[in-house]
């Protein structure tokens, strides 16, 4: 059996500049964190079977990879043109749809796997351009290039796309005081909405023209943010989140809801509360929020039943664990 571990990811800044409409035309620049929250891919052959079986949200066993119902793994063993039978399982640490990157940190957990497995002769490059094809152009789910690279990475790392798709990725040394103001001043606070990625940024491309000034002002934070995780000030970081958001919800109506402005107002009420913005694609699911002192905001968030979730930075990118052939 091998398993693969791979990190979910948080975008800091920039995120959203890495969809095709806006870095064609201006170039992207973002910068994203990689938690220790993720996804493990277990993979057998059964090899006095004619089924494959394929445990994800459901369980499956066909014997044709043409029928396998999950798009994700189908497309990704047939981009291989594998032809054993393999018993696939995948087990997450948080829900999928919420933000965090889950098909990509799967398919890149998925393909380390067979990478190990077949004896593949491909790299970091290569893995995480084989994983943006199966996603984007095989299973047709809209999106960048961020998730694929932060989990195939892992880290604090810098992105940057040109206009002719050359992409150059920097991960950045995590001094002591970025660590400290990340892991004592960040919550991910959940908004108990789930929502399809994929439909929120087409719902983008669709208003390319009338959006890309907004990408060009979410974009221009990203040395604001740098600055100020090195500066450790996170009042700064909060006025910076605050205003992404800001920039954020005029990409589509897609991106918030009543609800959703709301349930961030009611935070921001309290004085431990001092700014976010919702992490994604948007439309729902968490929240990353800056606060004054984590014990209290905490306790806040759990005398008002509201799921939160602590983390810290994984350094490493998707990696096996475990190979027992």
């Amino acid at each position: 059996m091998i398993v693969s571990k791979t990190p979910y990811r948080i975008p800091l800044s920039g995120g959203g500049t890495d969809l095709d409409f806006y870095y064609k035309k201006n170039n992207a620049s973002l910068l994203s964190l990689a938690i220790n929250q993720y996804v493990f891919v277990s993979l057998l052959e059964r090899k006095i079977d004619d089924n494959y079986f394929i445990q994800t949200s459901s369980t499956q066993f066909t014997s044709k990879i043409e029928n396998i119902k999950s798009d994700l793994v189908r497309e990704t063993l047939k981009y291989f043109n594998i032809k054993e039978k393999l018993h696939i399982a995948t087990y997450a640490t948080i829900p999928t749809r919420t933000g965090l990157g889950s098909s990509s940190a799967m398919v890149i957990g998925l393909i380390n796997c067979l990478k190990k497995f077949k004896n593949l002769k491909i790299n970091d490059n290569q893995i995480i351009k084989a994983a943006y094809i199966i996603e984007r152009k095989k299973c047709n789910l809209y999106g960048g290039w961020q998730d694929q690279i932060i989990s195939q990475k892992g880290g604090l790392t810098q992105i940057s796309i040109s206009k002719d798709q050359k992409i150059r990725i920097k991960k950045l040394t995590i001094k002591s005081n970025i660590k400290n103001i990340i892991e004592n001043n960040f919550l991910l606070i959940y908004t108990d909405v789930k929502r399809d990625s994929s439909k929120v940024a087409l719902s983008q491309k669709n208003r390319k023209k009338h959006i890309m000034k907004y990408y060009d002002a979410i974009k221009s934070l990203n040395k604001p943010v740098i600055s100020a995780l090195n500066n450790k000030n996170y009042n700064n970081i909060a006025k910076i989140f605050n205003l992404h958001w800001s920039y954020k919800k005029k990409l589509s109506s897609k991106i918030t809801s009543n609800n959703i402005n709301d349930f961030y107002r009611k935070l921001l009420k309290n004085p431990n509360f001092l700014g976010g913005k919702l992490i994604g694609s948007g439309g729902g699911g968490f929240i990353l929020m800056v606060v004054k002192n984590k014990k209290k905001s905490t306790s806040i968030l759990r005398k008002r039943k509201i799921k939160y979730l602590e983390f810290k930075i994984e350094n490493n990118g998707s990696k096996i664990l475990r190979n027992w052939l």
